[in-house]
């Protein structure tokens, strides 16, 4: 079997943080992990994709290493199940910022990482916005609602 070419994937269980989710991002996960690790093999975090930014040639080698660390865009969660890669945003309320970013995350996760498994764009939220759902299902991206805590919104 070839190798991942994210690496090797993390096993899906509950952690206390997943990299670069916010606290809500984390809850929301975190719901989602526990009714559904066994729908996925494994798990990428913080999966960064696009174009860096262009730092100025006098910055110098680790200024230019820095900038194109932080400047490209960050996945929250590539996941892997038996048949497909989910190109997952993680939000708490699933809106219009989240569809785009699962849309163009999907395309760019496509090109730097093109592979045998279709790359499908996902969205895990504690509720989406009624008026996109339409919308979700026209462009493909699939969402999954868990709900909020008892304790009530994040």
């Amino acid at each position: 079997m070839p190798a991942e070419p994210l690496g090797p994937p993390l096993p899906p269980t509950v952690r206390t943080y997943y990299p670069h989710m916010l606290a809500e991002d984390c809850a929301v996960w975190t719901r989602w992990l526990t009714a559904n690790s066994h729908r996925i093999l494994g798990a990428w975090y913080d999966v960064h994709v696009g174009t860096a930014v262009t730092a100025p040639p006098d910055t110098g080698l680790v200024g230019i290493q820095v900038a194109a660390a932080v400047s490209r865009k960050r996945i929250d969660v590539v996941a892997k199940t038996t048949t497909e890669l989910w190109c997952i945003e993680v939000k708490p309320y699933g809106n219009y910022t989240a569809l785009g970013q699962a849309l163009v995350y999907s395309r760019l996760l496509t090109l730097e990482y093109p592979g045998s498994l279709p790359i499908v764009p996902m969205v895990i939220c504690a509720e989406v916005d009624p008026d996109l759902v339409d919308d979700f299902s026209a462009r493909g991206v699939r969402y999954e609602e868990v709900g909020y805590p008892p304790f009530g919104r994040m």
